[in-house]
C-alpha cells in the first residue's frame, strides 16, 4: 500500500506539474498577443479596405472559446452593421480618399446582405472617391460586391481552380431522408397546413415537390434577375452576353485555353489583370505612398481609431433601439446566433421601460422555427405599441414563417428586394419508432389510465386521440397566423390565405403583395421609426443581450490566442469531420421532432 500510495503522488505531481507548465504557457501566450496589439492611427490621403473576413452575419454568435483553443480553429464573422457604418463615415471623411475592397477571405453572406452593401458602396460612391477591387479570383458572393467598384482588377500571379469570376446562380439544394427512414423503419406523422410548406418534405419524399419547385423557381428567378440587373448595367454588358457567360461557361472556358481570368476580362467582368506592384502604383495615384504600399487602415481599424459606433449621438434622451432577432427562433433563453423568446423578450420589455426609448426596430434575419416562441415575441412588441412606441421591422437576408409571424403585426415593414420573406404556414413532426425496434425483437406494452395514457411515447404507434388533437393545432396556429397577418397588414382574411399556402416569396414581390410596407434597409427602418415617434432629433443604440464581465474577458483572452496561435503556429492540414458535412437544417427539424409542437419554418429560405 505504501508503494501504491508513493505512486499515485508521484502521478498527482506529474499531473500538477503539467497543468502548471501549460496554464503558464497560455499565460505567455495571451500577453504576447495582447502585448503585439497596437493603436492604429488614420493618416491624410489614405485608402479605406473593406476587407471582411468569414461570412457576413447581423451579429456575432456566442461560440465556446475554449473549443476554439483546443482546436485552433476561430469561426470568422463580420457583422454587416460595422462595414456600412464604416462606408457611411468615410464617404464625408476626408482623410479618406479612396476606397479598396479586399475580398479574398469573404466566404458567404445572405442576398439580402449583399444588396445592402451593394447599396452602402452607391452610396460611397457619390462622393466622387474611387473605389478599386483586386483579387486572386472572385467567387459569386466576392463578385457581387467587387462589381460595384469602378475598376475590377484579377492578380496575374494567382492560380487558383476556380479562377477569373465563378458564377453559378441561385439555387436551393435540400436533402432527403424518406428512402432512408423507409429503410430504418421511422414512422414520421406529418401534420402541416400549406400546399407550399415544404419544410416537412425532407422526411416524407425523396424530392421537391411540385408545389414547391414551381413556387421555388419563381422567387429565385425574381431576385436573380434584379442582381444579374445590377451586374450587367455596373460593367456596361448586355444581358444575353451576361446569360451566356453563366449559362454557357464550361465551352466559353475551352475558347481561351481554359484560362479563367482571360474569360472573365474578354467578357468585361473585370477591367485589368494585372501584378501585385501594378495594383499598387495604380493606388498611389490616389493615395499617398507608405513603405512600400501605398496607404491604407483597414475597416475594423478605422472604426477603432474613430471611435465609431453605429448610432447618431444627441443629448435630448431621444432613442431608437435597434433589437437583433438572427437565427432559428426557439423558446426561453438563447445565446446570439439563435432567437430565444425569452432573450429578446427581455430586451424589448427593457425597451417598453425606457422612457428615453421612443421607439424600437426590430432587424429580423431568420427562417423561423418555434410557433410559441414567435407569439410569445410578437405579443412583447405588441405591448411595446400599446405603450405609444412605434414598432418597425427591418427584413435582412430572409424573415419567413416565424419571422414573418413576429413582423406581422408591426406598424411598418422594410425589406429588402431580395430578402427571402412569407411562408405563411404551419406544420408538426411526430416520429414513432415501433417498427424499428420490432426488427431487434423490441417491443413496448403496457396499461395507462385513460385514453391518452402513454401517447407521447415514441416506441408505439401514434394514439388516435393524439392524431387529431395535433391536426387540430395545426390548423388553429395556421388560422392565428392569417388572422394576424389581416390584421398587421389590414387586408382580409381570405386574400391572405391566396398569398399563404407556406409559399415563399422575394421581397419586391412581397411589397406587391401587400405583405410589406417599402424596399429599404435598416437606416430607412429607422428613420421611419424616428418619424412614426415624431423625433426629429435621436440616439440610435443597439439592444443586445449582455455578456456578463467574465464572459467578455475570458473569451477575449482565449480568443487572441486563437488568433496568435493561427498566426504564429498554422496547422499542418486541416481536420475532418465528417458531421459538417450534414446540413443544420436537419439538426434543427430533428429537435423540432423531439416533442410535440407548432413550427413555422422556411426550409428553403437559405440560398446556395
Amino acid at each position: 500500500m505504501k508503494l501504491l500510495s508513493s505512486i499515485w503522488r508521484l502521478i498527482t505531481g506529474i499531473k500538477n506539474a503539467i497543468g502548471n507548465i501549460l496554464f503558464v504557457f497560455l499565460m505567455v501566450i495571451i500577453v504576447v498577443a495582447i502585448s503585439t496589439r497596437s493603436q492604429v492611427d488614420i493618416n491624410d490621403h489614405s485608402a479605406l479596405v473593406i476587407n471582411p473576413k468569414g461570412i457576413i452575419v447581423e451579429q456575432h454568435s456566442t461560440v465556446n472559446p475554449l473549443e476554439d483553443l483546443m482546436s485552433g480553429y476561430q469561426q470568422q464573422e463580420t457583422r454587416l452593421r460595422d462595414v456600412l457604418h464604416a462606408l457611411n463615415v468615410a464617404r464625408d471623411d476626408p482623410q479618406i480618399t479612396a476606397l479598396v475592397l479586399d475580398l479574398t477571405k469573404l466566404e458567404g453572406a445572405g442576398m439580402g446582405h449583399l444588396e445592402e452593401i451593394g447599396n452602402a458602396l452607391e452610396n460611397f460612391k457619390t462622393s466622387n472617391k474611387p473605389v478599386y477591387a483586386f483579387g486572386p479570383a472572385y467567387t459569386q458572393t466576392q463578385y457581387l460586391v467587387a462589381v460595384h467598384a469602378d475598376h475590377i482588377a484579377l492578380d496575374q500571379d494567382s492560380f487558383q481552380t476556380m479562377g477569373g469570376v465563378f458564377l453559378t446562380g441561385l439555387g436551393i439544394y435540400p436533402t432527403y431522408f424518406k428512402s432512408a427512414l423507409d429503410k430504418l423503419k421511422v414512422d414520421i406523422r406529418v401534420f402541416s397546413v400549406g400546399d407550399y410548406k415544404e419544410a416537412v418534405e425532407p422526411y416524407i419524399s425523396d424530392g421537391m415537390s411540385d408545389y414547391a419547385r414551381q413556387a421555388n423557381a419563381a422567387w429565385l428567378k425574381v431576385i436573380w434577375d434584379d442582381f444579374s440587373k445590377v451586374i450587367v448595367e455596373q460593367r456596361g454588358i448586355t444581358l444575353e452576353a451576361f446569360e451566356l457567360y453563366t449559362n454557357d461557361y464550361a465551352e466559353l472556358l475551352a475558347s481561351t485555353s481554359n484560362d479563367p481570368a482571360t474569360l472573365a476580362r474578354a467578357h468585361n467582368l473585370v477591367d485589368a489583370i494585372i501584378s501585385k506592384s501594378e495594383w499598387r502604383d495604380l493606388l498611389l495615384q490616389t493615395v499617398e505612398k507608405s513603405n512600400d504600399t501605398f496607404r491604407q487602415i483597414e475597416f475594423n481599424d478605422y472604426i477603432a481609431a474613430k471611435n465609431l459606433s453605429p448610432s447618431t449621438a444627441n443629448h435630448a434622451g431621444n432613442k431608437i433601439a435597434v433589437i437583433t432577432a438572427s437565427g432559428t427562433i426557439l423558446d426561453g433563453q438563447q445565446p446570439a446566433g439563435f432567437v430565444g423568446a425569452d432573450s429578446l423578450t427581455d430586451l424589448i420589455d427593457q425597451a417598453r421601460r425606457d422612457s428615453e426609448i421612443k421607439g424600437i426596430v426590430v432587424r429580423i434575419n431568420s427562417p423561423g422555427g418555434s410557433a410559441a416562441a414567435s407569439e410569445q415575441i410578437r405579443l412583447a412588441l405588441s405591448r411595446v405599441q400599446q405603450a405609444g412606441k412605434p414598432v418597425v421591422v427591418s427584413m435582412g437576408s430572409y424573415a419567413a414563417s416565424g419571422g414573418y409571424w413576429i413582423a406581422s403585426t408591426a406598424n411598418k415593414i422594410y425589406t429588402m428586394a431580395s430578402t427571402v420573406t412569407g411562408s405563411i404556414g404551419t406544420f408538426m413532426l411526430f416520429p414513432t419508432f415501433e417498427h424499428t425496434l420490432a426488427e431487434i425483437g423490441v417491443h413496448t406494452d403496457g396499461i395507462g389510465t385513460t385514453e391518452l395514457s402513454g401517447a407521447l411515447t415514441p416506441f408505439q404507434d401514434i394514439n388516435p386521440i393524439l392524431q387529431s388533437t395535433l391536426e387540430q393545432a395545426v390548423a388553429l396556429t395556421y388560422r392565428r397566423f392569417t388572422s394576424l397577418v389581416a390584421q398587421g397588414r389590414n387586408m382580409p382574411v381570405e386574400e391572405v390565405e391566396q398569398i399563404a399556402r407556406g409559399r415563399v416569396w422575394a421581397g419586391e414581390t412581397a411589397l406587391e403583395l401587400g405583405l410589406v410596407d417599402a424596399i429599404g434597409g435598416l437606416d430607412d427602418a429607422i428613420a421611419a421609426a424616428a418619424t412614426l415617434s415624431s423625433l426629429s432629433h435621436h440616439e440610435v443604440i443597439y439592444l443586445e443581450k449582455e455578456r456578463s464581465p467574465k464572459e467578455i474577458i475570458i473569451s477575449e483572452l482565449i480568443n487572441t490566442s486563437v488568433l496568435f496561435i493561427n498566426a504564429n503556429y498554422p496547422p499542418m492540414q486541416e481536420s475532418f469531420d465528417p458531421l459538417t458535412f450534414l446540413p443544420k437544417e436537419l439538426a434543427s427539424l430533428i429537435s423540432m421532432s423531439q416533442t410535440p409542437g407548432v413550427y413555422l419554418q422556411c426550409l428553403y429560405c437559405k440560398i446556395h
